[in-house]
């Protein structure tokens, strides 16, 4: 029992304390990069005074993927170190891991594939966290993103985990600035000249609104008539906007475009089927 505590002492005085030293380092390197992460992001985001721009997303979703490639490098150091400590062989495991790597060769190339795909997205600046996308036939906001993988939330709140070598066609609908459009179908009897001008006069009175003004880039344009339907005289209204605010806009546009078109007695047209009776005319007797 006695030779049996001596051993143990010994051990722990040889590599107790190494073991140890390791796992302290590895949080403070954890905490550390955290912090160095975080302050670094703040710094960046503080070189322009826009809240919540272009530069603020990137640089989240820049640091957000550094952070957890670099927590991912610490545990694997740390384990690596534990285990050389402990007297196992660590170059017979890294060539057997080899080995099963090559035996897994096409599981690790959809892998590699994703984390390059994932690193040209971020150099390319192809989306960044809260961007609003569309990607292979989804949209949603970006919540998360990692070497390997996008997350997004679509307009019902059901999350959609995309591998980025997956990622064919990207289309971001918050980039810089978006637009707003709206087609108004009025009926044919009524006075184009006259909807037309009232659909200028909602623009003007949305540019001089005191919380939808805040969103538009340029004034309202009224293109005209855009198409004559079975039914309808098609006319539309479309504005530059701030990015993601043209779904706020366009509602506030329908709502007015249907107050101030009734309050005119402007009709605006729906689908409809006329029906003609002729009835045979009386036969001479």
């Amino acid at each position: 029992m006695a030779n049996f505590n001596e051993q143990a002492l010994t051990w722990l005085r040889e590599h107790g304390l190494t073991i140890l030293l390791i796992v302290v380092v590895s949080v403070l390197a954890y905490y550390l990069l955290g912090v160095l992460t975080r302050t670094l992001s703040r710094r960046i985001q503080a070189l322009d005074d826009v809240e919540d721009s272009e530069l603020d997303r990137r640089t989240k979703t820049i640091f957000r993927v550094v952070h957890s490639t670099g927590v991912v490098v610490i545990i694997s150091t740390a384990i690596m170190m534990i285990l050389t400590e402990l007297g196992v062989a660590i170059t017979p495991v890294l060539a057997s891991v080899g080995f099963v790597g090559l035996a897994f060769g096409l599981g690790a190339q959809t892998l590699v594939k994703d984390m390059i795909a994932g690193l040209f997205i971020l150099i390319e600046d192809h989306y960044t966290v809260g961007d609003v996308v569309e990607i292979g036939g989804i949209t949603g906001t970006v919540e998360h993103m990692t070497l390997r993988a996008t997350e997004m939330r679509d307009l019902y709140g059901t999350v959609h985990i995309i591998p980025n070598g997956e990622i064919r066609v990207v289309a971001n609908k918050s980039r810089d600035w978006s637009r707003a459009i709206v087609d108004v179908s009025v009926t044919y009897e009524e006075d184009v000249d006259t909807a037309v001008q009232t659909l200028q006069e909602i623009g003007e009175a949305m540019a001089e609104h005191k919380m939808m003004g805040l969103l538009l880039q340029e004034p309202a344009v009224v293109t005209g008539v855009e198409g004559l339907e079975d039914w309808a005289v098609r006319l539309r209204i479309m504005v530059k906007t701030m990015p993601n605010a043209q779904w706020e806009v366009q509602r506030y546009l329908r709502r007015q475009i249907r107050i101030i078109f009734a309050e005119k007695g402007l009709e605006l047209a729906f689908p409809r089927q006329d029906v003609m009776i002729v009835s045979d005319p009386p036969k001479n007797s």
